[in-house]
Order: structure tokens, then C-alpha cells, then sequence
């Protein structure tokens, strides 16, 4: 794992400023000791709304944009209007969030956060977990099993921790995506 330096940083919040409102294609990206995966995001409902199980194949049918005034990811693809939400996994240790679809106006359980991803530099980051709203330098996002469904989400534990493994979001361009 890499530690997120001022300098990329403060060039991850440029580049989120800057594509304030572009659409993002999102597919998932993890690394372990014996090798890389690439792959899509499946949506399954979830308590809340929807979230982001692990599929295979190369066309993302998941894209969204980034509000940098109200802080908020919204989906433009499938599921239109929806924010990402962190939404805290009960009873987890370390406290780890699943990432989720939400309606705007959904009442969330304590602990969830609507602006803590921020796109940067190729994924998205994250603030959770982190005091003072800076970048995590701790943390890793990973799938987890939520009542039998692997699903993504961040974990507050360091890469050695969640045995040499990471995944995040990579974030392309999804102009072309459809619905």
C-alpha cells in the first residue's frame, strides 16, 4: 500500500474540482501477492438502496459525477439521482463501511457519511476514517460478505492487515456508458 502524500493530496483535490461534474464510468480494481483483477460493478439491493457487489467482464455499466459544492457522488447510471453513501457495517471490527446507493433523502443509519468518496487521481479516495476530514492514510476498501453477499466496502485497517490485499474504484471515462 501506498501512504497519500500532501502533494497527491492536494492533486487529487484539484483533479476533483476540475471534473466536478463529468460522468465517471466506476469499475473495481484489486491487487493481492499473487497478482491483479480488474472487473465491473454489479448492483444488489441492499437494506439501504444498492450496493456494489464484484462481477466479472470489461463494460462498466456503472457511472456517476462528482458535486465538489455539496460533496456528493451521484449516479447517472442505472440508477439516476442515487448519492454513494458509507453506510457502517454493525458490530465490525475493524469499523468497516459498505459503499451503497441511496436515495438522497433516505434517513441513514448513525455513522454513514454521503461525503466521504472524492474522486482523484484515476479512483476514488476516501475521508473516512480520518481526523479533520484529510485524506485516509489508514484504511483499505475490500469486498466483504453482508449476509451471504460479497459486497465492496472500506475497512479501517492497514494493506498488512487485510492480508497484502486492496481493491478500489477506478474511475474512466463513462460518457459513453448506457443505461
Amino acid at each position: 500500500m501506498f501512504k497519500l502524500t500532501s502533494a497527491f493530496v492536494m492533486s487529487a483535490l484539484a483533479i476533483a474540482a476540475a471534473n466536478a461534474q463529468d460522468i465517471m464510468g466506476l469499475s473495481w480494481n484489486s491487487t493481492s501477492p499473487y497478482g491483479q483483477s480488474t472487473g465491473i460493478f454489479q448492483l444488489v439491493e441492499s437494506a439501504n438502496g444498492f450496493a456494489m457487489s464484484f462481477a466479472a467482464g470489461t463494460t462498466s455499466t456503472l457511472s456517476a459525477t462528482y458535486d465538489s459544492a455539496s460533496e456528493t457522488v451521484t449516479q447517472v447510471c442505472p440508477q439516476a439521482g442515487l448519492i454513494a453513501a458509507m453506510i457502517p457495517v454493525e458490530g465490525s471490527s475493524p469499523s468497516t463501511y459498505t459503499i451503497e446507493w441511496v436515495d438522497p433523502t433516505a434517513t441513514l443509519p448513525d455513522g454513514s457519511s454521503t461525503t466521504s468518496l472524492v474522486p482523484g487521481d484515476g479512483a476514488f479516495l476516501t475521508t473516512m476514517g480520518s481526523p479533520n476530514g484529510v485524506f485516509a492514510q489508514n484504511g483499505v476498501f475490500k469486498q466483504i460478505s453482508v449476509d451471504g453477499t460479497y459486497v465492496f466496502a472500506w475497512a479501517d485497517e492497514t494493506f498488512s492487515e487485510n492480508q497484502d490485499v486492496t481493491a478500489w474504484i477506478d474511475i474512466s471515462d463513462g460518457s459513453a456508458i448506457e443505461c
